[in-house]
């Protein structure tokens, strides 16, 4: 964690968030890119993706609308969204919020707008 966002959290939420950077799979690459969430059927909300790896990712978006232990769906394309459970919420310093996630199926091979972002960021 850089220095400028070690100041926005407690010494304990820095430690849960080093606990559980531990426990990933797989590193996540940073990116800014645009996706979109479906919490309900009449749901949906735009939000973007801060980082991504084949097994999760993190998104920043509007306050108070997800909560830990929800199911959602998020895409970022044409093909069917990916479904996730949030594993956290945090306010952000913005007003908004930043959520991780996991997916509950790793992203598949033929998902080439996932794969993209990935193995390159964006």
């Amino acid at each position: 964690m850089n220095a400028p966002l070690a100041r926005l959290y407690s010494t304990a939420q820095m430690q849960q968030q080093s606990a559980c950077d531990e426990r990933r799979r797989e590193e996540r690459h940073t990116t800014s890119f645009a996706a979109w969430l479906q919490t309900s059927p009449a749901e949906r909300l735009d939000v973007r993706l801060a980082d991504v790896s084949l097994h999760g990712c993190c998104v920043t978006g509007p306050a108070g609308v997800l909560r830990q232990g929800s199911f959602v769906s998020i895409g970022i394309g044409p093909r069917p969204p990916l479904k996730a459970v949030v594993r956290w919420v945090r306010r952000g310093p913005s007003g908004g919020e930043a959520a991780g996630m996991e997916f509950l199926r790793a992203v598949p091979g033929d998902a080439a707008e996932w794969n993209v972002l990935i193995d390159l960021g964006a």
